[in-house]
Formats: structure tokens, sequence, C-alpha cells
């Protein structure tokens, strides 16, 4: 008998239709590598190319965390067909889903038994099996959906989103942090000599890329400009940050499998020994993280263009 499943991607319905759904999820979850993204870690840390391997871990990184975040939600609103949830989400809903749920009061569906969904009753589920009715189980619970809502942050940061398809699509990023310093002119266009400089941040690491955006306003635009964007962070932070959100990873597709019949101990959850460790990514800092100077481009210095007027354009350039 055809069986079927009503799920939600953040607010839009589907239905999944299926000959055995629990047995297609399962092989599902069994085909997930939760220990892929730690061996990507351990390979580019042992690389003798720095440069190329800082930006192969950045993107790692990148990936870990979309992988993560996609098996949240899978786990808040479609447990029971975590493979159609996770197809039909597109980078958009998820971005959505996340910042709903780091909104608190949401009105988001799930399947799970939760009042309201947030970092910390999400945390309580996936968690629910490990040493329960301990101070570890309680501790574990809050240092995890602490740091959930850190990436969260990220993972909807317009920064890292370009950054991210920068270096997926096309491949467009340049390898590299930058050094910002600040001084006052003692002439108007002449800058003070160096030692008067103060640093403001500086990385050796990093990613610099140009991101394309509308002049002006309006939605039928087709004006475009360029925007030199460079972004600055720690190779030992994004090390670390990939360990936390691989330990995630396992345990979320941990309490997936549990959720859908597996026993509970045969499932492993995994966390740091020391509960400060899930706050050493962030004592690697590069003071500014981000620079957008460029050229300035005024809106009444370009000509408006809409798609209509530019097929016009080409139309004509054709026939001449």
């Amino acid at each position: 008998m055809v069986q079927n499943s009503i799920f939600v991607v953040n607010k839009e319905p589907y239905c999944i239709w299926e000959i055995d759904m629990a047995e297609r999820n399962g092989e599902f979850l069994d085909g997930i590598d939760v220990n892929y993204f730690d061996y990507l870690l351990n390979v580019y840390l042992d690389s003798e190319d720095e440069k190329r391997a800082a930006i192969a871990l950045r993107a790692t990184l990148h990936h870990a965390m979309e992988t993560m975040f996609l098996l949240l939600g899978a786990y808040i609103q479609a447990p029971d067909c975590a493979y159609a949830w996770i197809a039909k989400c597109s980078n958009n809903d998820l971005r959505q889903l996340v910042k709903n749920i780091s909104g608190y009061h949401n009105t988001l569906f799930t399947k799970l038994n939760v009042k309201q969904v947030s970092w910390e009753s999400i945390s309580k589920l996936v968690f629910q099996c490990y040493k329960p009715d301990s101070d570890r189980n309680t501790q574990t619970t809050k240092l995890f959906a602490s740091l959930w809502q850190r990436l969260a942050h990220d993972l909807i940061d317009a920064n890292h989103v370009d950054e991210y398809n920068s270096i997926k699509h096309g491949f467009r990023v340049r390898s590299g942090g930058f050094s910002l310093a600040v001084g006052l002119e003692h002439e108007y266009g002449v800058a003070p000599p160096a030692e008067e400089m103060k640093m403001v941040g500086s990385s050796e690491h990093g990613s610099s890329f140009f991101k394309i955006e509308p002049v002006g306003t309006s939605k039928r635009n087709r004006s475009l400009r360029s925007k030199r964007t460079s972004i600055n962070w720690k190779i030992e932070k994004v090390a670390l940050l990939i360990q936390l959100v691989s330990m995630s990873i396992n345990n979320i597709v941990s309490a997936l499998k549990i959720a859908n019949g597996a026993t509970a101990g045969t499932c492993q959850f995994l966390r740091p020994e020391e509960d400060a460790d899930f706050d050493k990514p962030w004592s690697y800092s590069t003071g500014v993280t981000s620079c957008n100077m460029d050229f300035v481009i005024n809106e009444d210095d370009v000509v408006s263009t809409t798609r209509n007027e530019l097929l016009e354009r080409l139309n004509e350039h054709k026939k001449s």
C-alpha cells in the first residue's frame, strides 16, 4: 500500500508518497557520513599549501554549517521524511527558517512535541537520550543551543552568504586577509606618518570578492555595479568551528535515528570534554571582520535600464 506524509518546509506544505517511507528514511539516515567534514579538516590541516588550504577550510565550514542546519530543519519539521524535506529546502528557505527560529515568537510548523520552536527547545529534544536527568545533559543542552544560535547569525549574515556563493559558484574569491589602520591627517589628502597610525584589525587569512548589486532602488532596474568586499577570519577559529559543527551533525543524525525507532543505546552523542571549548573559537579575533571600501557610483551617474530596453538595444545591434 502506498504511504504518504504531509510536511512543511518553513511555511510551504508538501506531500510525499512512498511504498515504505520508514525504510527509505532509514536508508537516507544510514547513508549520511557524519565524519565527512572531520575528514576534510584533517586533510586540509595537513596540506603544505597553506593559502589554498585556508580557502578549502573556509568552504568546508560553510558547507558543514549548511548541512547542520538542513538536518536540524528536517528534524524539526519532517523527521519521518528527512530526505524529502532537505531536497525541497532551498537556500532562501533555510535562511528564513533559521531566522524564524532565532526570532523566538514564531509560528513554525513542527512534528516535534514542543510548544515553541527555539534553539533551546530543539537542543533539549536532540539530547533527551544523552545522559538523561543529569547535570551533564542540562549543560550540554544549553551549550549546543547557544552554539547553534551563534552559528545561525553567521548563516544569515550577508557577507558570509556572498563569500560562500563566491567560493562554490565560479570560485570567484581571492585568498588572503587585510589590515586596516586609521590616523588623523595633518594635511588634507595626505596620510599621516606610519607611526601615528593605529591598527584596527588585521588577519593573514580571509577572502576578497566582487559583489554585484543594483544601482538604485527600482525593482525593474537592470543597471548594476560591482563592489569589492573583503572578509577577515582566523584559521584557528574556522578549524575549531568545523569540529563543533561536525559533532552537531553527528548528534542531530543520532536524534533523527532515535525519532525513527532506533534504540538510544546504539546512537552516539559527541561533545567537547570541557565546557570552555564551546567558546574557544571566538577567542581568536581579527578585530575588523569585513571591509567594503570602493569607488563611489551615485545613482545620478548611471542610466537606469529595464529588461525590455536592454533587449531592444541588443536587437538593434543584431540588425546593424
